[in-house]
């Protein structure tokens, strides 16, 4: 019995670890959490109605504009990628998201904090409180460690976390959506800019070619073989042609800086340093060698739901979508009640040298809870607004999706009516050449007049012209199905920040 006695006044008077009650609370806290209810189902992306049936998706390379085979083109569409500030922007709102992600998920867990602080004071002897024998002048040493944590009982910090994930992901999509749009716009420029510049050649020839012919003209005029309505007639047409080669070379020019600025170049750059380019094809052999062309079967005739998996654009506004119904939670989970646990442990002296003496210790642990009671309407509002915001980014998924399916439709609508066009061009243009040397040879044998020729010869010429018109309307066409499809950017299995 004495025994008995001796241990439970052993275990009395045994001094308590004192971070103990913290560990125990802290503990507690732990088990409560995990019986928490969780803070919200992962969001469900909306059924929609789908175009049914189609072929699957082409396969389409992350560098298709490769498949031009123009390595000017590669080291143009390379440069912008690497420059270009609207990328770059994208680049940097990724690495804002990647840090609020961080501050999401520190919410999570405990933060701990230290302390020090040195007081020197002096007390009014005469003041409301009388110092009864105290010292006037007193010193005060304190060092801390502090510890707080909130409990997420509710899934509020898990939602906001989770949010924050999804904004993310968002960013990353955008910059793929910025950078598949800005492959295509580089390779639709530089289609421009190569038809401009076959232009350019094409009337620069046949200004040359009038010149030389206006010389004969007027050894004819002079020895009375033509009259001169014929010289007038020529000199016309001669005038009419050089008047498109300063507007060809304007227009030239401004595609030429739209695509440096899109380059990312400085604007000394931009002014002084021309886009190279590559060889333009000879007419008739554009849209036999590009990507698309002679592999038609491979373009689906329907619209594969697939497309959404394809699309970095409609990726991210799904991405929106689930950060918002995330919110949502975060904001429902206001109306419960909010459990912190805060602690501190340390010392204090009047003496710096007795600051880690055990008799300076000092610690303490509070739990606090906080149930929202009346805020004038404050909590109701919020979640009224988060599901407001929710229903908009809903709204925004929808017409992302409709977005896409139009403009995969346009795309290959566009695309065959590019072919046909550049057939029909080629066509025409050999048809007009043809009939501008029958004309010739009519007006020789005295069966057409002069001014029949200048028609012959002017159609055939604004049809060579349509030709590199055409071309270029091909490869945006080509490019165009290319961004549609959602090429040129990573699937999303290979995003890096999973």
């Amino acid at each position: 019995m004495n025994s008995v006695k001796k241990n439970k006044e052993h275990r009395m008077s045994r001094p308590h670890h004192p971070l103990a009650p913290l560990a125990a609370a802290a503990l507690g806290a732990a088990l409560l959490a995990g019986c928490a209810v969780p803070g919200g189902k992962p969001y469900e992306t909306p059924a929609l109605e789908l175009p049914s049936g189609g072929a699957a998706a082409p396969a389409i390379a992350a560098d298709w504009w490769k498949s031009f085979g123009d390595a000017q083109l590669d080291a143009l569409v390379d440069e912008a990628l690497k420059n270009n500030r609207d990328l770059a922007r994208a680049i940097a709102r990724i690495d804002e998201s990647r840090a609020l992600l961080r501050i999401a998920r520190a919410d999570l867990g405990p933060s701990v904090t230290a302390g020090a602080s040195a007081t020197r004071q002096r007390l009014s002897q005469n003041g409301t409180f009388p110092l009864g024998g105290m010292p006037a002048v007193s010193n005060d040493y304190r060092a801390s460690l502090n510890v707080a944590y909130e409990v997420d009982l509710w899934g509020r910090a898990a939602s906001a976390s989770r949010a924050a994930r999804e904004d993310l992901l968002s960013s990353e999509y955008a910059r793929d959506t910025l950078r598949t749009a800005l492959a295509a716009q580089v390779v639709q420029s530089y289609a421009a800019l190569q038809a401009f510049d076959a232009q350019y050649a094409l009337y620069n020839r046949s200004v040359d070619a009038q010149r030389d012919g206006l010389k004969l003209q007027h050894l004819r005029f002079d020895s009375g073989d033509i009259s001169e309505l014929d010289i007038r007639q020529l000199e016309a047409e001669l005038l009419a042609n050089e008047a498109q080669l300063p507007k060809i070379d304007r227009a030239r020019g401004e595609a030429e800086r739209a695509l440096a600025l899109v380059l990312g170049r400085a604007p000394r750059a931009m002014l002084e340093q021309g886009v190279q380019r590559g060889a333009w094809p000879q007419a008739g052999t554009m849209g036999m060698q590009g990507p698309l062309t002679g592999t038609s079967s491979t373009v689906p005739e329907g619209l594969p739901s697939d497309l959404l998996l394809r699309r970095p654009d409609v990726q991210a506004a799904e991405a929106r979508l689930r950060a918002a119904g995330a919110r949502v939670d975060a904001a429902r989970a206001a109306y419960f009640p909010s459990i912190s646990l805060t602690g501190e442990f340390g010392g204090e002296s009047t003496q710096l040298s007795k600051l880690t003496n055990g008799s300076s210790m000092l610690w303490n642990v509070i739990a606090s809870l906080t149930q929202p009671i009346w805020g004038s309407g404050r909590i109701d509002a919020q979640n009224e607004a988060a599901q407001a915001r929710r229903q908009q980014v809903e709204l925004d998924y929808r017409d992302s999706v409709a977005t896409a399916f139009k403009e995969a439709r346009d795309a290959l609508g566009a695309y065959g009516e590019a072919r046909a066009s550049l057939q029909s061009s080629r066509q025409r243009a050999d048809a007009l050449s043809r009939a501008a040397q029958l004309t010739k040879l009519r007006y020789n044998s005295g069966e057409s007049s002069r001014l029949d020729v200048i028609n012959a010869e002017r159609m055939a010429l604004n049809a060579q012209a349509e030709i590199a018109d055409t071309q270029r309307a091909l490869i945006a066409a080509q490019a165009d199905v290319f961004r549609a499809f959602g090429g040129g950017w990573k699937v999303p299995e290979q995003q890096a920040s999973k």
